[in-house]
C-alpha cells in the first residue's frame, strides 16, 4: 500500500475523501493531529504553530526563524507517522512536506464552488455571498504561502500525481478510482520502500534537533541519512551570522545530530550555497 497526501481548497471534501479511503482500505488518517504533535516536540502550544505556519506571509521577504522551525517540526512529526509505510494525509501541504518520499499518491481535489459555498454556509453560518468571499480569501492565502515556503504554484496539477474534479466525478467514484490505484504493484510497501521512509523520518528528527540550537537557527541544512550514517550539508544563514567560526559551528552540529536516536555516525560538510535554496 501507500501513503496519500490529498490537497484541496477550503470546504472541497478533502476530509470526507479520506474517510472514504481509509474504510476501504484499512488506513489510518492524519489531519491536525500532526500539528498536535509537532508543537509538543517544540513545546509550544497548537495554535502558536498554527499561527507560524498558516498566517499570511504579508510584506515579509524571507522566511523567519522561528517559522522555519515550526515547519521542519511538522514535516518531522508527519514522517515519523509515515514509517509503517499506510498513511492518508489531508492536513497542510502534505505533498510538499513529503516531496522527497517514496510511495507517496499526491492527489488534488478540486470542487465547485457552489459545493463549497454550501459547505461553509451549513457549518458557519454564514450568508452564501460571505460564504463565497471567505473561501477566495483562504485559497488566496494558501497561494501566496506555498509560493513564499517552497517556490511553487498550490494549483500547478505538475505538483500532483492524480487531478480529480468534483464537477465531474463523485466523491465515491473518486474514492474508488484512487483505491484501486493504491492496490496496484507500483504502491506496494516493500522493504526497500519501507527503509527509505525510515532513513527519511530519521533525517528530519536530525534537522529538527539542528534547528532547535540557537547557534544553528539561522544556517540552512541539507540532511541525508541512510541506516543511521547521517550527512549534513550546512550553509550558514544570510542575515545574523554567529561570531563562532565555521569549525565550532561544525562541532555542534555534529554533536546534536549524535545525540539523536538512531544516529550511529555523523558526517558533517559546508557549503557556501545550497543545493536545495529551500532546505531546513
Amino acid at each position: 500500500m501507500a501513503i496519500v497526501t490529498i490537497s484541496r481548497g477550503s470546504m472541497s471534501g478533502g476530509e470526507a475523501l479520506a474517510n472514504c479511503l481509509a474504510a476501504k482500505l484499512g488506513y489510518p488518517i492524519l489531519g491536525r493531529e500532526v500539528l498536535v504533535e509537532a508543537a509538543a516536540r517544540l513545546g509550544v502550544p497548537e495554535e502558536v504553530l498554527r499561527e507560524k505556519i498558516q498566517t499570511s506571509v504579508g510584506l515579509i521577504e524571507r522566511l523567519t526563524t522561528d517559522r522555519r522551525v515550526y515547519l521542519v517540526a511538522l514535516q518531522s512529526a508527519l514522517a515519523d507517522k509515515c514509517v509503517s509505510g499506510d498513511l492518508i494525509y489531508h492536513g497542510n501541504a502534505g505533498h510538499f512536506l513529503l516531496k522527497d518520499v517514496p510511495n507517496v499518491l499526491r492527489v488534488r481535489l478540486i470542487a465547485p464552488m457552489a459545493m463549497r459555498v454550501r459547505a461553509v454556509v451549513e457549518q458557519q453560518g454564514l450568508t452564501p455571498e460571505a460564504a463565497e468571499e471567505y473561501i477566495r480569501y483562504v485559497d488566496q492565502e494558501r497561494i501566496e504561502w506555498t509560493k513564499f515556503v517552497y517556490g511553487v504554484d498550490w494549483r500547478d496539477p505538475r505538483n500532483y500525481d492524480v487531478v480529480v474534479n468534483l464537477q465531474r466525478i463523485s466523491l465515491d467514484s473518486a474514492c474508488a478510482m484512487l483505491s484501486g490505484i493504491l492496490k496496484t504493484p507500483a504502491y506496494a510497501t516493500t522493504e526497500e520502500v519501507k527503509k527509505k521512509l525510515k532513513d527519511f523520518a530519521l533525517g528530519c528528527r536530525v534537522k529538527v534537533a539542528l534547528v532547535a540550537k540557537p547557534i544553528c537557527q539561522r544556517c540552512r541544512f541539507d540532511v541525508r541519512a541512510d541506516d543511521g550514517m547521517v550527512e549534513i550539508y550546512w550553509q550558514p544563514g544570510t542575515t545574523g551570522a554567529s561570531s563562532k567560526p565555521p569549525e565550532a559551528i561544525e562541532e555542534d552540529i555534529r554533536r546534536a545530530a549524535k545525540r539523536v536516536d538512531g544516529v550511529k555516525e555523523v558526517t558533517v560538510h559546508s557549503r557556501e550555497s545550497s543545493s536545495s535554496g529551500r532546505a531546513a
